[in-house]
């Protein structure tokens, strides 16, 4: 008699292996997330997590969680990697310094997606057998909040300004919006047949949803809570992600075995790139160019080259990895940081000698406001990449090779930096001697080297 083995992926969708031929089964059950080095990939059928430094694509550790773990989600800072576990109705607590699990949260049944607010203060957990999503307080680790949504919640992604919670419900075919400041429903989008994946834009207003039963990506609006596009991409797609600088959208086809890239200008899919058997999730790094695709079926991640969409490296990692969400991040290591040393600016504190490929720029928000900070070629108004940073925050990018000219959106004024620092306050102008530490070497900046700019000046995303 044939052998089959059966690898259950949330969600209702059953992977059957026979004699080395996989076939995907689309079932309904009755309950149906440079600079930063790591990517955690969750292997759902051995209850551990893989730690992937990117710097070198290897597991550089294997972290027990709890059972059947899914999705995953990083803090913005680095220091914490959020784990859904399906099985055990918990998230596991990983601190990303040590890759040890520090504490596990109960939630709902069959926690699956996952996602950080962009102050690190919330995490969202899609809980999927019974149509909920918990809100955890991340200071206290306890649930303060759990929001009823559409059937089987999967995928879960919070808004740049942390004002809004996307849901893809599998089980209702719909979206669900929640308001961040009262946990209530405000819209429920009808997507497409089966919604499992869900990202945004790095500007906030697209959301895309990956629809496992039609083979297709919706594209919501969500100044209207309107699907304006539906993108026709691989067999039953899982993950969605988007780069950094907002021009492309990946998706990972479970059933065809490779990833679209959708053009967000055009609405179309430009290439596809073949991977490893049935893959899951999707993630890609912060400076956009390395896509990790985890591949459930032969139990190793792809990695792509961005800019050539060829599968430059591909790694073992545990069985089968599912890994939803944006599981890319991690402590920072660079050699070229630098650190303010005594000065007490009440603006924007950026800190960099210079823009030379691979700086690793520190970028603190002291304005009462959230800012858009944006980088362009010199002598260009397109911007190449941008990161949304809430008012209070610090966050920490990397440059890429070439020189650029950076764009401060504060309040409603627009500046513009050419020396690689800027102070301003609630949209004002301000010269400010201070002093940073670049490789053991004081360097004094005079606060001069910016301006103000008209919106027709700034860059475009």
């Amino acid at each position: 008699m044939k052998e089959t083995t059966y690898n259950k992926i949330p969600g209702g969708h059953v992977l059957i292996i026979i004699l080395g031929i996989t076939v995907l089964a689309f079932l309904m059950l009755a309950s149906v997330a440079g600079a930063v080095p790591f990517a955690y990939i969750t292997n759902y059928d051995d209850n551990t997590t893989s730690v992937i430094d990117i710097a070198t694509n290897t597991v550089t550790s294997t972290v027990p969680v709890g059972i059947r773990p899914c999705g995953v989600a990083v803090s913005p800072d680095g220091t914490k990697v959020y784990v859904a576990n399906d099985d055990s109705n918990n998230i596991s607590v990983i601190d990303a310094t040590t890759s040890t699990v520090t504490s596990t949260v109960p939630v709902g049944h069959a926690p699956y997606g996952v996602a950080v607010s962009p102050d690190g203060t919330k995490v969202y957990v899609a809980n999927q057998n019974d149509s909920s999503v918990s809100v955890i307080n991340t200071t206290t680790s306890t649930v303060i909040a759990s929001v009823p949504v559409d059937y089987s919640p999967s995928g879960v992604v919070v808004s740049p300004d942390g004002t809004k919670v996307y849901v893809a419900n599998y089980g209702s075919n719909t979206t669900s919006v929640i308001d961040t400041s009262n946990y209530s429903i405000t819209f429920t989008v009808p997507v497409g047949i089966a919604p499992y994946g869900v990202a945004i834009s790095p500007d906030g207003t697209k959301v895309y949803v990956a629809n496992y039963g039609s083979n297709t990506t919706s594209v919501i609006d969500t100044a209207t809570n309107n699907v304006i596009a539906s993108v026709p991409v691989g067999w039953s797609p899982v993950g969605v992600t988007i780069a950094p600088d907002g021009t492309k959208v990946y998706v990972a086809n479970l059933g065809s075995s490779n990833v679209s890239i959708i053009d967000t200008a055009t609405n179309t899919v430009t290439d596809s790139v073949n991977v490893g058997i049935a893959p899951c999730g999707v993630a890609v790094t912060p400076d956009g160019s390395k896509l990790y695709v985890t591949n459930a079926g032969d139990n190793t991640t792809s990695v792509i080259d961005t800019i050539t969409n060829n599968v430059t490296v591909t790694v073992a990692v545990g069985k089968t990895p599912i890994t939803l969400g944006q599981f890319i991040g991690g402590p920072v290591t660079a050699s070229n940081t630098s650190r303010d040393t005594e000065t007490d600016c009440k603006g924007i504190e950026d800190y960099v000698p210079d823009y030379a490929g691979g700086a690793v720029i520190h970028i603190k928000n002291r304005v009462g406001n959230d800012i858009v900070v944006s980088w362009a070629k010199e002598g260009s108004q397109k911007a190449v990449f941008q990161v949304n940073i809430p008012a209070g925050q610090t966050r920490t990018v990397t440059a890429p090779s070439g020189s650029y000219e950076e764009y401060i959106r504060a309040g409603c004024s627009w500046y513009i930096v050419t020396d690689g620092h800027i102070v301003v306050e609630s949209g004002y102008e301000y010269s400010l001697e201070y002093y940073t530490v670049v490789d053991n070497n004081t360097i004094v900046y005079d606060g001069t080297g910016f301006k103000q700019i008209p919106d027709s000046q700034a860059p475009k995303i």
